[in-house]
């Protein structure tokens, strides 16, 4: 990788075009500039091909493109498979990152030729005022303590530890050479899934103790749904449960 790697942005979006213009803007205001962003537009019925064709004529590195309501896993899959960068960031069309969030990560992985992931520190903020952090103090710190990140992502998720997903900054080569994807069979918790399929590799992992993620709270944020949000937690618990005892078997004969 050159000292200005190619970082793919991955927007999914439905049916939050009022909030997409901010999720945008925060990638145009990044201090990295070698980028490119992709809006996957999964089915949307708002102006969300609008506000995202908007951007698209003006800006080069903005890549749009719809397709029929799938599912958040399909949207974020249909993104990887479009990137042609050496990083990927995930964005929700709600949320935002601060203008220093590419570059202080891309920096913090900067020599290091193994498989690789940066994560950060987040703040949540008000749904119309995103500079207002609200619910200070209340979740736990997105902080792995343990000596496998593996092990802190099965034991201590939720209960005593949260990562959103746009606190990471992954090296493409986990999807693109691996080829992991997002479980378009889970009805949440997909990144759960997905994440713990990434550190059963084994990278090289960075942190940057800055807040540098900024997660919308507004009512129909999925988290909000918990009975919907448990009952897909104890079915990606369940999948995970079958690959282990699986891999251990292989091993063992």
């Amino acid at each position: 990788m050159n000292d200005s790697p190619l970082i793919s942005v991955i927007i999914p979006c439905y049916n939050q075009g009022r909030y997409l213009t901010d999720a945008i803007e925060s990638v145009l205001s990044q201090s990295h500039t070698n980028w490119e962003c992709i809006i996957i537009n999964d089915g949307s019925t708002d102006n969300t091909r609008d506000v995202a064709l908007k951007y698209m004529n003006v800006y080069p590195q903005i890549k749009y493109i719809e397709q029929p309501n799938r599912g958040l896993s399909s949207a974020l899959n249909r993104g990887i498979d479009e990137a042609k960068g050496d990083y990927i960031q995930f964005l929700d069309a709600d949320d935002l990152i601060a203008p220093e969030k590419l570059e202080l990560q891309c920096k913090s992985l900067y020599g290091i030729s193994n498989l690789k992931l940066s994560y950060c520190d987040f703040y949540y903020c008000d749904k119309n005022d995103i500079r207002k952090e609200v619910l200070k103090g209340l979740y736990p710190p997105p902080k792995f303590i343990m000596a496998s990140p593996l092990m802190d992502m099965a034991v201590r998720w939720e209960d005593d530890l949260s990562i959103p997903s746009h606190c990471f900054l992954f090296d493409a080569r986990l999807f693109h050479e691996h080829h992991i994807r997002f479980d378009e069979e889970l009805p949440n918790h997909e990144d759960w899934d997905c994440w713990m399929k990434i550190f059963a590799l084994n990278p090289v992992i960075t942190f940057v103790d800055k807040k540098l993620s900024i997660y919308r709270v507004h009512g129909s944020s999925m988290s909000h749904q918990r009975k919907k949000m448990r009952k897909g937690f104890i079915m990606a618990v369940k999948k995970q449960q079958k690959l282990f005892f699986h891999n251990n078997k292989e091993i063992s004969r």
